[in-house]
């Protein structure tokens, strides 16, 4: 870095008047740093960042070859300029040869001859420095573009289908108008709702629409990832920052770097971690695992979740300060029990998304399937939906849609409005399954269908296999 704008250089010779010349010709162009000896050069090598020096051959004590190899040795990046008489030709190639001087000049020197030689030498100098940049910062967009096509690559593998958002229901349409607002900016975005009404697909929708939507949109499922890994994914680590790191590993905060990242489920974040993901959000910095570097991330943060963080508050488990950084614009996703206009036409979307791997189509949808359909609650919102309508499509027997049977666990004739009696096992059996449901089939933990019930999770779990409740039994 240049100081004042000037370049530093370092003369070193044993002859006063020398220096006193050179001191005098350009101290105004330069910022000069003046050495008697070998030894003092070394000491105001180690104290200044010195772009050029010029030593003399002939010094008391270490000659000027000697002094150049250290410096050539300990300090690479600096060029090197040997001051010799006539007849030293034997020493200015091995100056050549052995500290990989810039230049040679033979004294007595005279001073445009002098300037002529310094700001070539520094004119190099600049281009070298501007050629390592340049390098530099190429290698840095590869690693980015490396970074974000594996992240991609990912993504595609996972065979996840997101289309554009469907719907009549004017609700929802009154949450994508205000989505739009907030989509153009770089707001933090908190997205609420139950589990199943599609606040990925929202938040893919903001990023689409914002003005990062050609950078990546980088997901991470804080609930999906075991508490000793989560930190490692969202930051990354070091070399050795850990038993099994064998090599340093990039976080999703620098994939998303100038794009979007979205922590799903972010209740579900350990406690520990939600300090540095405040620091994110305020500072927009952090350090991989393991290392000291600081690193910054301009990516946007969209946060979604399905729990109450007010209550994961007042119980310890959310930070209060973290909850008012990511609360900035909260949207909320409505269930699908207050969307109803749109079953007809998820039911319909469904149909044409699934039936490449039916193997038949299913071209229409009777008055009697449509109206069993319309009058179910969908605890389980529209990935319910969508299953059910899958299966109902593997046991139609023509091209309409029917309804052959209902899971037991869970049937149809169990709605409210039914006059049917039922006992306190069914109630039971009932009354659970739409607990796990509304929390998509976890058990254990925040959020958990324990925690829904109130009662002991090992006591559920133990009920549950006691009556036969399973996620695969219930086709939801």
């Amino acid at each position: 870095m240049l100081k004042n704008g000037k370049y530093n250089i370092l003369i070193i010779d044993d002859d006063t008047q020398s220096l006193t010349t050179f001191k005098t010709g350009f101290q105004e162009e330069f910022n000069l740093f003046i050495g008697l000896s070998a030894s003092e050069g070394f000491t105001l090598l180690k104290q200044n960042e010195i772009h050029l020096v010029v030593t003399d051959q002939r010094m008391a004590g270490l000659s000027g070859i000697e002094f150049l190899k250290k410096v050539k040795k300990y300090f690479p990046k600096t060029l090197r300029i040997l001051l010799t008489g006539y007849s030293d030709l034997e020493v200015v190639v091995k100056a050549i040869n052995e500290c990989n001087i810039h230049r040679y000049m033979t004294k007595p020197w005279k001073k445009l001859q002098m300037k002529n030689v310094l700001d070539h030498a520094l004119e190099f100098y600049q281009l070298r420095e501007d050629k390592d940049s340049l390098l530099e910062q190429l290698k840095k967009v590869n690693q980015q573009l490396e970074k974000e096509n594996t992240y991609l690559t990912e993504e595609i593998n996972q065979d996840q289908d997101f289309q554009k958002i469907i719907t009549s229901s004017e609700k929802f349409k009154a949450t994508l108008k205000i989505l739009e607002q907030v989509a153009t900016t770089n707001t933090t975005v908190l997205i609420q709702g139950e589990s199943g009404t599609g606040k990925e697909l929202l938040a893919r929708e903001i990023h689409s629409l914002s003005k990062k939507s050609e950078k990546p949109l980088v997901k991470v499922n804080c609930a999906a990832l075991p508490k000793n890994l989560i930190e490692s994914e969202l930051f990354g680590h070091e070399k050795g920052a850990f038993t099994g790191a064998s090599q340093q590993r990039i976080g999703r905060f620098e994939v998303a770097d100038e794009g979007t990242i979205f922590l799903d489920e972010i209740g579900e974040l350990p406690i520990d971690l939600q300090a540095k993901l405040l620091r994110i959000l305020q500072d927009g910095e952090f350090e991989r695992l393991g290392g000291n570097t600081t690193i910054k991330s301009n990516a946007r943060i969209i946060a979604a979740t399905n729990i109450d963080l007010e209550k994961a508050i007042k119980e310890d488990t959310f930070r209060e300060d973290l909850y008012f950084r990511l609360n900035v614009f909260p949207i909320t996703s409505p269930p699908l029990r207050e969307r109803k206009e749109d079953i007809p036409i998820l039911i319909e979307h469904f149909l044409k998304k699934h039936q490449a791997n039916i193997g038949r189509k299913i071209s229409t949808v009777p008055a009697k399937t449509l109206k069993i359909m319309m009058s179910y609650n969908y605890p389980g919102n529209i990935r319910e939906l969508e299953n059910l309508t899958e299966r109902f499509m593997i046991t139609s027997l023509g091209e309409q849609l029917e309804i052959m049977d209902w899971n037991p666990t869970f049937n149809l004739k169990y709605q409210k409005g039914n006059d049917e009696f039922l006992t306190m096992k069914k109630m039971e059996i009932r009354h659970i399954t739409e607990a796990c449901i509304r929390s998509d089939w976890k058990i254990f933990g925040e959020g958990g269908a324990a925690e829904k019930l109130e009662i002991n999770a090992k006591t559920l779990s133990s009920r549950m296999s006691k009556l036969n409740i399973k996620k695969e039994n219930s086709f939801l």
